[in-house]
């Protein structure tokens, strides 16, 4: 954390640097407050501290209570603390927290803008995540997952989503994370702006196709899985039947699309993607035509069904 955000906090360690390995297990801060003037234990083990200027001036006294709040400070309970605003820190807390080994970090900015900084870094550092087969796509804009088995044609798909102006965003594996409920799909950075298209081998899509055909990250907000054809199955006629699809304990719309020879995939797709973003703004086929039909049967005359 140290490393990653002193450009924008300049971060000066003033004590504790044998504990900077400590491990960041939760991304939630706290700011004690009055907490330090008698309730010690609303402190939460395992989160980093961030100190301003009340709690500054509480620990600058020379009194018991700050005494006892400076020790549960530094007992090991929490990973690091922090000083914002470039203030001075209380000489007792620096031996302590040297003796103690515990992170003592300052910086000049602001309560709100590092505290918004820290959570969202630890928030995607500690995110869940998981990697699966599939490719992710930006078509329109949304975040389409393609999904199926090994060699149905997801990698040769994209490659021609990607002529007709969308972006690649992973090919075969896409490393997914949940942030604050939203699911972030992004490639290995091994593999990242690869195609693999068989017969041709390995395609960097970036220099062959431009900075604007590819994008790092995507939030994934539908997902197609590709079956092959089966004559002896029954597939979806009007889409009035929404499948989910669920990772992480987050779910997204699921699509099964069909593939047989003389199936147009790419456009399937980007029909699939409007459609989604039309579904989002209250825009829905299936439903329209079904409150249509209701509206037609319900105006047939009496006896009408009865003499045909």
């Amino acid at each position: 954390m140290v490393d990653a955000l002193s450009q924008r906090f300049a971060f000066e360690v003033l004590a504790g640097s044998r504990g900077l390995d400590r491990a960041l297990a939760s991304p939630r801060l706290q700011k004690p407050g009055l907490a330090l003037t008698g309730g010690l234990e609303y402190l939460h083990e395992g989160r980093l501290q961030v100190l301003g200027r009340s709690e500054a001036r509480f620990l600058n006294r020379r009194s018991r209570g700050a005494a006892a709040a400076i020790g549960r400070l530094c007992d090991g309970s929490f990973p690091a603390l922090l000083l914002v605003r470039g203030l001075a820190p209380p000489p007792t807390l620096v031996d302590a927290a040297e003796a103690g080994g515990v992170p003592l970090l300052s910086t000049a900015a602001v309560t709100g803008e590092v505290m918004e900084a820290l959570f969202h870094f630890m928030a995607v550092r500690l995110a869940p995540r998981k990697t699966i087969h599939g490719v992710l796509m930006d078509i329109f804009g949304l975040g389409v997952l393609l999904l199926g088995e090994s060699g149905i044609g997801k990698s040769e798909c994209a490659l021609e989503l990607v002529t007709r102006g969308h972006r690649l965003v992973a090919d075969d594996a896409v490393e997914l994370r949940l942030i604050e409920d939203e699911l972030i799909g992004a490639s290995p950075e091994l593999s990242r702006y690869y195609l693999e298209v068989r017969g041709l081998g390995l395609i960097n899509a970036r220099e062959m196709f431009g900075i604007t055909a590819v994008a790092e990250i995507k939030a994934v907000e539908q997902a197609i899985r590709l079956v092959r054809f089966d004559a002896t199955r029954s597939y979806e006629r009007l889409g009035e039947e929404q499948a989910w699809w669920e990772v992480l304990g987050h779910r997204v719309p699921l699509r099964e699309v069909p593939v047989a020879p003389g199936r147009n995939l790419a456009v399937i797709l980007e029909i699939a993607a409007r459609q989604q973003l039309l579904r989002a703004r209250g825009i829905d086929a299936a439903a329209e035509i079904q409150a249509e039909l209701a509206r037609r049967l319900s105006e047939r005359p009496p006896g009408e069904e009865e003499s045909r």
